[in-house]
């Protein structure tokens, strides 16, 4: 065993991934003990229905988000990665990307914010959560954002500032203001949230912009178009699978209810952080192995990022499939009828895991448009099943849709990744 172990990591590349995908993960690991620590300062300061309204209204101000975003996040993370020594093409990457992204993200904010009491009322039947979207608004501006932002330091392998940018900092500064002022209001921590979001978008751009030199060349903006009208849909489906069982929870029952699939949903995200922390490392190299044309240095990178995962993340999901009371029993005792959907929503997380980092091998590759056809099956499954599933078997039914869904978008993931790059990233152990 040892002595595999060496003979890997004295490949240059090995190395490389793993000493960063350590310091990613001890990153990430911090990220999402804070994301973990926010999500239970809300749910215990301000109970299952004010904080079911705040996660309601947070999960469309994500959605809303990923749409204002254009496409561009994957798109800057795969032109900067491909050109990361050069400071201005990686400046001029960046100013594209938010230079449209940022208008767009105002307008719906600006929408959101005066049809708010119409949508509270019409669509979700919960007028007592108007000032909650009104105040949430903003943040859409924010996380358009701190994405983009993330994604640029993340192509520049620069994961100590990419990840508090985009996963950490506004979650710090919005749980340390509810503490400290003692919030209990929806609407309040709605509005803590959006001035977070302020403060970290414009601390991360002066981050990013900082440490560029002036050498490189612009990148084609009829490229950067290319890539991000198909990356859109990509991130759009991929929003919708995840944000759009609480909203329509939303719609058909009541915010206990939102809250309690929320707090489920966000215990089994921390089952990908470690997939998050290595897609941190490996999609810059994956792009910068296409620029490349080194499709072998593309397979082993992949194989080897499978391995670290099936190994980092078996134990985490089996703690959270043995113990989904205990965890849900933190955030309250009434949280507990959440403890089946937790487990359901922990098996969709898992096939996410397991399957690698297939949607950056696609998209890192120039392979976009199979991401996109699998995200919109996704994405259309999610859209139609979780409807009817919350109306039939309620909360526990949604779980089911989206778990189902998760799964089968990596799956088909994982065969175009095959078809296209000739190698199964479920088949981990093969030799690289």
């Amino acid at each position: 065993m040892l002595s595999k172990i060496k003979a890997i990591l004295n490949d240059a590349e090995h190395r490389h991934t793993a000493i960063n995908a350590a310091i990613a993960l001890f990153i990430r690991v911090f990220g999402a003990g804070m994301a973990f620590v926010f999500n239970l300062i809300i749910a215990r300061q301000l109970g299952a229905e004010q904080s079911g309204y705040f996660f309601l209204s947070f999960a469309v101000a994500m959605l809303l988000s990923a749409f204002a975003r254009l496409g561009f996040d994957n798109t800057v993370l795969r032109f900067t990665g491909a050109n990361a020594n050069n400071g201005a093409t990686v400046n001029s990457i960046l100013s594209f990307a938010l230079k449209y992204s940022l208008p767009v993200a105002s307008a719906i904010a600006v929408i959101l914010y005066f049809l708010s009491p119409l949508i509270a009322n019409n669509v979700f039947n919960k007028p007592e959560m108007a000032n909650s979207l009104a105040f949430i608004a903003p943040a859409i501006i924010g996380l358009s954002a701190v994405t983009i932002i993330a994604m640029s330091l993340q192509g520049r392998h620069n994961l100590i500032a990419s990840i508090p940018c985009q996963n950490i900092a506004h979650f710090l500064l919005c749980g340390a203001a509810v503490l400290s002022f003692n919030t209990s209001a929806a609407d309040t921590t709605a509005l803590y949230l959006s001035l977070s979001l302020g403060v970290t978008a414009s601390f991360f751009y002066w981050i990013a912009l900082k440490s560029l030199n002036s050498a490189g060349n612009t990148v084609s903006p009829h490229e950067l178009w290319n890539s991000a009208r198909p990356n859109w849909i990509i991130v759009i489906m991929n929003q919708a699978v995840q944000w759009c069982a609480p909203i329509i929870i939303g719609v058909y029952l009541v915010a206990e209810q939102v809250a309690y699939f929320s707090v489920a949903q966000r215990i089994a995200m921390l089952t990908t952080f470690i997939l998050m922390a290595v897609n941190l490392v490996v999609a810059p190299k994956f792009a910068a192995f296409k620029a490349a044309n080194n499709m072998d240095g593309i397979r082993k990178t992949a194989l080897f990022s499978v391995r670290l995962l099936v190994l980092s993340a078996l134990p985490i999901v089996l703690f959270m499939l043995l113990l989904p009371e205990f965890l849900m029993g933190l955030f309250g005792e009434q949280f507990k009828q959440g403890a089946v959907i937790l487990q359901i929503l922990v098996l969709g997380q898992a096939v996410n895991v397991i399957t690698g980092s297939v949607g950056f091998l696609l998209m890192m590759s120039g392979n976009e448009r199979d991401m996109r056809f699998v995200t919109i099956i996704s994405g259309c499954g999610v859209l139609l099943s979780v409807p009817l599933f919350t109306s039939l078997y309620g909360a526990m039914g949604a779980a089911v849709a989206t778990a189902f869904f998760i799964s089968l978008q990596n799956l088909l993931a994982v065969y175009f990744v095959k078809k296209r790059l000739g190698f199964n990233t479920l088949k981990f152990w093969q030799k690289i």
